[in-house]
């Protein structure tokens, strides 16, 4: 609460709605303020767990006779609260009960400033996730430093926990015919040692054919990395289960395997528009999708498998870029020109 006026002049701030949620101290109840005035009142407020908005009255009585009252609105609780940010990569948020929403923070080699490092949507169910979304731009891959080969569990040093008895075992190789195959690539994730040896969490791996990922999937994500340009590219790359198909791990849990993966992109058209892309035209910005099988017969190039955003959406019954305003996102979603990415 921001407030201003004579040197001499003094106030008396008082809650008279919202008592119970609304205070002017942090770790106890106070619900009358009164002094000189300052730059800043605080006014502190409780979370609230209820799935209904509701309202605060502060009247404030300054000294020289003035009365002026404020309204207090905070919004209602939802399953997504904790969950919601204004991320381009984000999609939106579905509730289930096997899903649980991570986002793992790390500091670039560039800044000390905590940063979002990938967000994922893990199936607690199939021990993989359903998507890994994050954003790409030379911050995360410069300076190049070499694939840390880190394979581990998510250490649950950042929250909310992943307990590791619903984690795969990726320690050593599956010892099967599959592929641990990353989901945010490691090659994306180059700044700093912390950083890359995230991508090795159990967390982000999803059972590959071998050739597959060795094969097209890996072409793809090779030409995703060279649309890196001035502006941020957002990623999200994730897995369908049109079967019931598992594999073993060495520690004998059962594994879902992907019947088919997919990526979904996009970026400003340009790629120095200086704008962050909710603030976009739609002319401003490209965005495609593709779709492959997970299996070793899947060659040819990236082209042949490319899809509308809208396309994947329909499968996997997720929402891309619901950040972006609805008519925008709605036109971008529609695209579908490799040849717009250099991709073929």
């Amino acid at each position: 609460m921001l407030l201003s006026g004579g040197a001499n002049l003094t106030c008396i701030a008082t809650i008279v709605e919202g008592e119970d949620w609304v205070s002017f101290a942090a770790t106890q109840v106070q619900t009358v303020w009164e002094g000189s005035l300052t730059p800043v009142v605080f006014v502190y407020l409780q979370k609230n767990t209820a799935p209904e908005e509701r309202t605060a009255r502060v009247q404030v009585a300054f000294s020289n006779g003035d009365r002026t009252e404020l309204t207090l609105t905070q919004s209602a609780y939802t399953s997504s609260a904790l969950y919601d940010r204004e991320w381009a990569e984000q999609p939106g948020y579905v509730a289930q009960s096997d899903y649980i929403y991570k986002t793992y923070f790390t500091t670039l080699a560039e800044s000390s400033r905590r940063v979002r490092n990938y967000s994922i949507c893990y199936d607690t169910q199939k021990r993989v996730a359903r998507w890994v979304a994050y954003p790409l731009h030379t911050c995360y891959t410069m300076p190049s430093l070499d694939r840390t080969n880190a394979w581990a569990y998510d250490p649950n040093n950042q929250l909310p926990e992943i307990p590791q008895s619903v984690q795969q075992y990726v320690i050593d190789s599956y010892g099967t015919g599959y592929a641990r195959g990353h989901q945010c690539p490691s090659a994306d994730r180059y700044s700093t040692i912390a950083t890359n040896e995230m991508t090795f969490y159990a967390t982000n791996m999803m059972p590959q054919e071998s050739k597959f990922n060795s094969g097209v999937w890996g072409t793809l994500e090779n030409k995703v990395r060279a649309n890196i340009v001035r502006d941020t590219l957002y990623v999200v790359t994730g897995t369908w289960f049109g079967d019931s198909k598992t594999m073993t791990d060495r520690k004998g849990n059962r594994i879902g395997v992907p019947s088919d993966c997919w990526k979904v992109l996009l970026r400003t058209k340009k790629g120095n528009s200086g704008k962050r892309v909710q603030e976009c035209t739609a002319d401003e910005l490209i965005g495609i999708g593709f779709w492959m099988p997970n299996a070793s017969s899947t060659g040819g190039t990236p082209a042949q498998y490319a899809v509308s955003i809208a396309e994947v959406e329909e499968r996997t019954g997720f929402t891309f870029f619901h950040n972006l305003p609805e008519e925008v996102a709605t036109a971008v979603k529609q695209q579908n020109n490799p040849s717009d990415w250099n991709i073929n």
